[in-house]
């Protein structure tokens, strides 16, 4: 039970931490596990997964997860969480434990706490992922986030940072969806200047597929909103873009 917990596959060290039993303790259970049938261990030494356990069949996973109570899977996730919640090299693992122990009772009354734990994982997996160049998984990580963050500002930032995921792997329809999103949960944050930096985000979007003329309309009237505000970094980005759509447009003044 506490190994389909941790997934379908799983490792000695996570399963011994979980349990708080030592790995030497652990091994003649797995061992007589993996002689009945019900677990496999790897051990091609040529596989990444060299040493790891897996359930031979999912649906027997499933039976052991199943049995256990509501009370004790979220209780098995928040521990298999706490366990690697500084190890950027399994934050997405930690959201998904957040995940599932929140869909376990989304009524609780911790249930806001563990959504805010499983969003800055999102968050962390977003960045590690990205700065792989994985932009898919990246922005699907971040739109996860988006979704379970009801604050207007913080849902805009991170619609925003799908966005730019989505338009780093030339997917423009995505892109255009979600720094529409982002634009207009700004404005209702009243974060004008937020927005006119994803206005001029959107502008590049369109510009790519062609709607140049468009883009130039949004972001004019992005500049004209903040004309009377005082000026920062995203509205100097705004007006380089005007700038520079305002060049291949024919207006070179």
């Amino acid at each position: 039970q506490d190994a389909a917990v941790l997934g379908k596959t799983f490792a000695l060290d996570a399963l011994a931490k979980l349990t708080g039993r030592s790995p030497v303790d652990l091994e003649p259970s797995l061992a007589q596990l993996v002689r009945k049938e019900v677990l496999t261990l790897q051990s091609d030494p040529l596989s990444p997964e060299r040493g790891q356990y897996g359930f031979l069949q999912d649906l027997m996973r499933r039976v052991a997860y199943d049995m256990l109570s509501k009370h004790e899977r979220k209780a098995r996730h928040l521990a298999a969480a706490a366990l690697d919640e500084d190890d950027d090299e399994v934050v997405e693992v930690v959201a998904a434990h957040y995940l599932a122990a929140r869909d376990v009772d989304p009524e609780a009354d911790d249930a806001e706490e563990i959504t805010r734990h499983a969003v800055a994982a999102l968050v962390r997996a977003g960045e590690r992922v990205g700065a792989l160049a994985a932009s898919m998984e990246a922005q699907r990580y971040f739109e996860q986030a988006a979704e379970l963050t009801a604050e207007p500002f913080e849902r805009a930032r991170l619609f925003e940072r799908a966005g730019m995921m989505a338009r780093d792997g030339a997917r423009s329809a995505d892109a255009l969806a979600h720094f529409e999103r982002a634009v207009e949960l700004f404005g209702e944050a009243g974060a004008s200047h937020p927005r006119a930096r994803v206005s001029a985000r959107l502008g590049e979007v369109m510009w790519d597929t062609g709607r140049l003329r468009e883009a130039l309309e949004r972001m004019d009237a992005a500049l004209d909103l903040l004309s009377t505000e005082e000026p920062d970094a995203d509205v100097a980005e705004l007006a380089h873009q005007v700038g520079r759509f305002r060049f291949f447009a024919g207006d070179p003044d």
